[in-house]
């Protein structure tokens, strides 16, 4: 029983109350026998009462994203948590013996509308959360070593049951409108179970580096609203009689050019353990996600 005690990780996600966080504790308690996990709120440094000693693999999703309306005036508090939080609790955990740190960067770091990312290394934020986010990645960059490795996940889009966020505005129009443009483009989507199973298997390699996980399908915006209609049984017609005024709106608002545009990794920079850690395909996702009894 010591030595099975002995094979068991002790691993602490930074994280609690956290979409992410959660889930990832969840799936993750699925294995008692390879894991031992805890979950601390990155709030009022509450992270700090913990014993980072008795964690080789410390998780940490502290970080500002899901703010609504960003303003000019939001900028500190940006940098003062995703860059300056990061650097905080990376430079803790190396003190305090951790020998993996993975740490939950963003996409964002390649642009808000990122095109086609065809390297890893290519970033070009053009907000100043991508760049907060960025900047939390150099940070922890100083302190890596031999000792000390550290991952960077950038995931796309996360969506799953519950989750905040774009997903939710998607769905209810989806779930609403009679009529919807057949535009094509690509986006890159990660469904929650597929980015815990990600997660867990990169603890098992201690992986390091920067780390770009996604669904096996690209897809785009259109197939994502169809997809989401049909499994609530609304009948939506796609077309393409008014991918003229998709096109015109991409270019003067905002949002409709982040819906409409390429967004998205190119498929082998996801690669990873042959794409083993997709445990759930695209549409069998959207139907978990939609459903609530299941």
């Amino acid at each position: 029983m010591e030595h099975d005690r002995e094979k068991v990780k002790n691993i602490l996600i930074i994280g609690e109350g956290s979409y992410i966080g959660e889930a990832l504790y969840k799936w993750l308690k699925r294995y008692p026998e390879q894991y031992s996990v805890d979950i601390v709120s990155p709030k009022e440094g509450k992270w700090r009462e913990r014993d980072f000693r008795k964690y080789p693999t410390v998780i940490d999703l502290a970080g500002i994203a899901h703010i609504n309306h960003i303003t000019e005036d939001m900028r500190d508090l940006f940098y003062s948590v995703n860059r300056d939080l990061t650097a905080e609790i990376g430079g803790y955990a190396k003190e305090n013996g951790v020998k993996h740190f993975l740490y939950f960067s963003s996409m964002n770091v390649y642009g808000d509308s990122c095109y086609v990312v065809n390297d890893r290394n290519a970033e070009r934020p053009t907000s100043f959360y991508g760049d907060s986010k960025l900047q939390g990645d150099m940070e922890l960059r100083k302190l890596e070593d031999k000792k000390f490795v550290v991952a960077y996940i950038r995931p796309p889009f996360v969506y799953g049951r519950g989750c905040r966020g774009n997903y939710q505005k998607i769905s209810k129009i989806a779930r609403r409108t009679p009529v919807f443009p057949d535009y094509q483009n690509k986006k890159s989507m990660i469904y929650v179970d597929n980015l815990c199973e990600f997660i867990r298997l990169v603890i098992e390699e201690g992986r390091g580096g920067i780390l770009t996980p996604q669904n096996k399908e690209l897809v785009s915006t259109a197939y994502l609203v169809k997809t989401i209609a049909e499994v609530n049984n609304h009948k939506i017609k796609m077309t393409k009689s008014i991918n003229w005024m998709v096109k015109i709106a991409a270019k003067r608002i905002r949002v409709a050019g982040r819906a409409f545009a390429d967004d998205c990794y190119n498929r082998e920079l996801s690669d990873y353990y042959g794409f083993r850690y997709c445990v759930v395909d695209f549409k069998e996702s959207i139907y978990r996600t939609e459903r609530i009894d299941i």
